[in-house]
């Protein structure tokens, strides 16, 4: 301590001592009267007091340490995050268990805790950072502030955090629930596992949530959502860089995609179809994937379920969001170079919420990790533009009702500057898909890719009827889909566009009824009417003549007619609580399926044409679900499952390709009954502190299950119908060793056979539906605070089995992909990178490894390697 302030400390000292003993002696003078011995008193009396005099006698003296000292420092040496059932708590371990006291105010979003005279001693360093802890909380910031103090800061998503604060066995802790801001209920009518809101533990089957952290980080390296999943889903095939859907099965098997709860898959399920590139991630709150069959949603739903959940209302008045990004597509060539620009906003007001997201992207042009341009054509992400509009509007009708109407129309297009060298099979020196420049001039026909896709839907609920949940569903949906490169029909030699077609609306009603605490029965009933078609362009000779230049239309035939799907479903589901610890749940679902056709001939891509009598069928029946889920610890789980899915083969395939002797829809169409996928299923998960997992295992069987068969004279694939059985593992593990880092991963296994001659001979499945081995892997580190880095690679395996068999042209060929993102907040907002292929490797995808055997116009390699930098801020 200085001089100056030691003899400012001995004044007050001294005036405090005066005045204490001055105080005493009149404290003495006004109790003389009462009969008290004073003698004995402790109070000293003033003459008996001895002072220093001067600055040097005060200075010459040292105080008792008890005078001088303040209170001792609290070091703070560790900081825990516990999960809670609502929230999360905040435990700070004292190296001494010192009692401590916070002080609390609430900023913004944001609670903040503040402990005085206290310094953070962590082993780590001297900030501890958690994003995303919990459900509703974005982050927990423990750090030092100037002035022995250490800040507590916990941020919500949309509403401030509450906290109580207690010591126990010497530790500080914080217990934090994210309450749910006042008047806006939950918006989600179906949930894709049950369709009623579930916990992801409490469902007895395989479930994965992508939330909105994960597919924003995702989009660093890709807006093409099949390759989203491809990447994050267990199950599901892996990334198909393009827009196709093909090969993309989940479990060897369709899978249906929704979108709020809108069915957008269609029973035309065409190599070109791209259902799953019918929205952009910018407008997605979050993805559920159901891994198995499921009844729930009814027909298409053999393999799983993908339900995409649009954005939801922000709970603030207003919340905007904007979003700028530049990608190269070819290690900065020139033309490689795209953009990328977003606009969101959404608020609440009263009893009414709204969301609005536009989003806009410009892609270039591609180039392999060789460096060779990649053709663009059928469906390839190549020179075009996309823009995405989702639109919600939502009044909140007194306490218990709810009204809803939501819209999402995704438009994308690309041009034909390079078309894929019909003249690279006459190359003995040629290996893979060649780019041809052209300049086509196109008269009378659309030339380019392109893709619509709009879902609309109105939604009703009532929160308590009768004492039931209410819910209603309206919806409309159409797909259109444009393959304008010219390719050529190998059996008449003509070049042929494409078109393909389909509508759909229907309605959905659901009751949820709670009989007791621990039992509810859902009911309800289903309905779609579904037309689609797909029309081709032939092109007159000049379009050869001319040096493929001008694409004139010579006529227009339906390769596959217009047909009508009409669909209805009644259902029940029951679940119940047996005890805390174990549950089971069960449900049935009737299903009831026509078909109807006008009469039509059948002639593209055969060598003669037939002339089929057009007519109506129908196919119903009944399918069954049960499984359970038991907690073994707090920790773990075991479940269990039984289910049966739906599933008519897709007709488009049928009739416009008509086997031999096929010449009447009513009498030659008996093949198509329908299909029944009985489902077993049982695996384990976990949820510790800082590791979950998950593992499990499944077998499939169908009586008639849908195979293509590989035919050589001509090339081309016939359907067959016969028994068959998928079965396989996944497995998925996450660990957070520390506050700053992550990592983890999965792995799907999955085989399957059928028996087209039901001899009791199965034969291996080919890969268009057996998908390989595919094992990703992650690591995550918070570098800095406010800069994250993440690594993450993709291993593909090998697969023979499909070209043993004859179910394949072709062996496939293992690759290995590796990918960087790395975001750092800069200033108000988050600067993005990602580098996808960032070893720049040249490799083939499984789909243009399957059909490579039919020309080498099929063997177009992946891109390169692809940098995006983008700039994110929410104001």
């Amino acid at each position: 301590m200085s001089n100056s302030k030691k003899w400012q400390l001995h004044q007050v000292l001294y005036l405090t001592a005066t005045i204490s003993a001055i105080t005493a002696e009149s404290v003495r003078a006004d109790i003389s009267q009462v009969s008290i011995d004073t003698s004995t008193s402790q109070i000293p009396r003033l003459s008996e007091m001895e002072f220093p005099k001067t600055r040097a006698e005060w200075l010459s003296q040292d105080l008792p340490p008890t005078q001088v000292e303040t209170e001792e420092v609290i070091e703070i040496t560790g900081v825990r995050l516990t999960p809670t059932t609502d929230g999360i708590e905040v435990v700070l371990e004292t190296a001494g268990g010192e009692r401590v006291t916070p002080t609390t105010e609430v900023v913004g979003d944001a609670l903040i805790a503040e402990i005085p005279n206290a310094v953070l001693a962590l082993p780590d360093g001297k900030v501890f950072e958690e994003l995303n802890p919990a459900p509703g909380i974005e982050l927990v910031r423990v750090t030092s502030l100037p002035g022995e103090r250490v800040q507590i800061s916990i941020t919500g998503i949309d509403a401030p955090p509450t906290a109580q604060v207690r010591m126990e066995a010497g530790n500080l802790v914080l217990s934090v629930v994210q309450e749910e801001a006042e008047g806006i209920p939950e918006i989600e009518l179906f949930v894709t596992a049950t369709r009623t809101a579930e916990e992801e533990e409490d469902i007895p089957r395989s479930v994965t949530v992508i939330d909105r952290e994960e597919i924003e980080e995702q989009t660093n390296l890709t807006t093409n959502l099949p390759d989203i999943l491809g990447q994050t889903v267990p199950g599901l095939g892996p990334p198909t860089q393009n827009f196709r859907d093909f090969p993309q099965t989940l479990r060897g098997r369709r899978v249906q995609v929704l979108i709020d709860g809108v069915p957008v898959s269609t029973n035309q399920n065409t190599g070109a179809a791209s259902v799953l590139r019918s929205i952009s991630p910018s407008a997605i709150e979050r993805i559920e994937v159901v891994r198995g069959p499921s009844a729930a949603f009814g027909e298409g739903g053999t393999g799983g379920l993908i339900n995409v959940i649009t954005r939801r209302p922000s709970k603030d008045e207003l919340i905007s969001t904007v979003e700028a990004r530049i990608t190269s597509r070819g290690d900065l060539v020139a033309d490689s170079f795209g953009n990328y620009l977003e606009y969101g906003l959404s608020g609440t007001s009263g009893i009414v919420d709204y969301v609005f997201n536009f989003s806009t992207e410009e892609i270039g042009f591609a180039f392999d990790g060789a460096g060779d341009r990649i053709p663009g054509e059928g469906n390839f992400i190549e020179n075009s533009r996309n823009f995405n509009v989702l639109g919600k509007l939502g009044v909140n009708i007194g306490e218990n009702q709810r009204l809803q109407v939501s819209v999402n129309h995704f438009d994308e297009d690309s041009e034909a500057e390079f078309i894929n060298d019909p003249n690279v099979d006459d190359d003995p020196n040629a290996d893979k898909a060649r780019a041809l420049a052209v300049d086509l001039n196109c008269i009378g026909v659309e030339c380019g890719d392109g893709r619509q896709y709009t879902s609309l839907s109105l939604n009703y609920s009532h929160d308590s009827i009768f004492g039931s949940q209410l819910r209603l569903q309206g919806f409309y949906r159409r797909n259109y889909n444009l393959f304008g490169v010219p390719f050529e029909d190998s059996t008449s030699g003509n070049f042929l566009l494409g078109q393909q077609e389909s509508e759909r609306f229907g309605g959905r009603l659901e009751v949820e009824t709670p009989f007791s605490e621990t039992f509810n029965l859902l009911w309800g009933a289903d309905y779609s009417n579904e037309e689609s078609s797909q029309l081709y362009q032939i092109l007159d000779d000049e379009f050869v003549t001319s040096g493929f230049r001008v694409a004139r239309l010579d006529k227009e035939v339906f390769w596959t007619p217009p047909y009508k799907i009409e669909n209805l479903g009644l259902f029940a589901q029951a679940k119940w609580d047996i005890s805390p610890r174990w549950l089971v749940s069960g449900g049935v679902r009737y299903e009831n399926i026509g078909v109807s056709v006008d009469n039509y001939t059948a002639s593209l891509f055969l060598n003669e044409p037939i002339d089929v009598e057009g007519g109506s069928i129908n196919a119903d029946d009944v399918v069954f679900n049960i499984g359970t889920v038991y907690d073994l610890t707090d920790e773990l789980s075991v479940f269990a499952n039984f289910a049966q899915g739906f599933g008519i083969p897709d007709f488009g395939r049928l009739i416009r390709r008509p086997p031999s002797g096929f010449r009447s829809i009513a009498n030659d169409l008996e093949f198509t009954a329908p299909q029944k996928v009985d489902n077993y299923e049982l695996g384990f998960r976990g949820q510790w502190d800082s590791v979950q997992f998950s593992l499990a295992g499944f077998y499939n069987y169908s009586d008639f299950g849908v195979s293509f068969v590989q035919l050589t004279n001509p090339p081309r694939i016939d359907i067959a119908r016969g028994p068959r059985r998928i079965y396989g593992v996944e497995a998925t593990v996450d660990w957070q060793p520390s506050p700053t880092w992550q990592l983890g991963g999965l792995i799907s296994w999955n085989e399957g056979e059928d028996d087209q001659d039901e001899d009791g001979n199965f034969d291996a499945l080919g890969t268009r539906d057996i998908q390989p081995l595919k094992i990703t892997a992650y690591v995550e580190n918070e570098t800095l605070p406010g800069w994250r880095n993440r690594l993450q690679a993709l291993f593909v395996g090998g697969r023979n089995r499909g070209f043993e068999s004859g179910a394949d042209f072709v062996k496939i060929e293992s690759y290995f992909v590796l990918d960087y993102m790395s975001s750092i907040k800069l200033g108000p907002g988050t600067v993005q990178i990602g580098i996808q292929n960032l070893l720049d490797e040249e490799y083939f995808t499984i789909g243009n490894q399957l059909f490579a055997p039919f020309s080498l116009t099929n063997r177009r390699a992946a891109p390169g390697r692809t940098i995006s930098i983008g700039y994110r801020v929410e104001f």
